[in-house]
């Protein structure tokens, strides 16, 4: 079975971050449309189930407004604290007061890839037409935003090869290289065998650093088919933890008064603290062999 899907690796972390905590659950005695207001709940209310308390089902915060226990309803906003109203099915899980929500955890996968660049990056190629006498090729605009060329490798037409070996080249940024600018992104391969020009017509493929795309990750994704490297799963998760537990720490010493007194089950001020800084110290061991790793694999040129 599959662990890497998004929401797997949600789980994951959700289990691994609340190792210690036994949360209050229970489940949805009904299914939920994204306005349905009051929610039925399977079982009997908890005392923690009252006015204030947050409930979590799947992505979705609700802030409980008044509660009728004889109905084992709450009465809720939906939606709460920036999260989208979804419907969820009969008997799926309601967390009550998470210390950390599939959101947060969501929300700090997504935060952890957009802080990869320039350090870790995807690859991605694309292929074009040359004549023999090419002296480069301009980079296409879906290629804005790359941060390097990885490779440069040739096909002829002539031998019809099957092998495409490397072509040499130089990039350029911001200088036409001979060439005139149509597709405005300012960047320019130049080839650098035999005096700068292809040696016969055919193809050429080139592989481009490109930083990673967290628009594209949702729930349902596969993150084994996104990530260049099996290893770099390890340090999503473990820059999530490392960012939730700094945030948990944060919000527990810096609130005075505070909506609940603090479950017995909680480790007190300071420890968590503790905990995140250990878990900083083994991301950035993961990062930086993940980063030597890729360079390695990936070696690009940025000018």
């Amino acid at each position: 079975m599959a662990r890497t899907d998004v929401t797997q690796v949600i789980e994951r972390i959700r289990r691994q971050l609340n190792s210690t905590v036994r949360l209050e659950v229970s489940t949805l005695g009904s299914s939920l449309t994204t306005t349905t207001n009051p929610v039925t709940l399977t079982y009997d209310l908890p005392n923690s189930l009252r006015p204030g308390a947050i409930l979590a089902v799947g992505t979705e915060l609700m802030r409980v407004i008044s509660v009728d226990t004889g109905a084992k309803e709450a009465t809720v906003l939906r939606g709460y604290m920036d999260t989208d109203p979804e419907a969820h099915a009969s008997g799926d899980e309601v967390q009550i007061n998470p210390r950390f929500t599939r959101f947060d955890i969501f929300d700090g996968i997504i935060q952890e890839i957009d802080s990869w660049e320039p350090d870790i990056f995807t690859v991605s190629d694309w292929t074009t037409t040359v004549t023999d006498t090419t002296q480069g090729v301009e980079v296409p605009a879906a290629y804005a935003n790359a941060m390097g060329v990885v490779s440069v490798n040739r096909n002829y037409t002539e031998d019809s090869s099957t092998v495409w070996p490397h072509m040499g080249f130089t990039l350029y940024r911001g200088r036409s290289a001979s060439l005139t600018p149509t597709e405005g992104t300012g960047m320019f391969i130049r080839f650098t065998d035999n005096t700068g020009y292809a040696r016969a017509a055919g193809n050429v493929v080139v592989r481009m650093a490109m930083p990673y795309d967290s628009s594209a990750v949702t729930e349902d994704s596969d993150l084994d088919t996104i990530l260049v490297t099996r290893g770099l799963l390890e340090v999503i998760e473990l820059g999530v933890k490392a960012r939730l537990l700094a945030d948990d720490e944060v919000g527990r010493s810096a609130r005075g008064p505070q909506d609940e007194p603090r479950r017995a089950e909680e480790v007190q001020g300071g420890q968590a603290l503790t905990l995140g800084q250990t878990f900083l110290q083994r991301y950035d061991r993961r990062r930086a062999q993940e980063v030597r790793r890729l360079r390695t694999i990936h070696p690009f040129q940025q000018w």
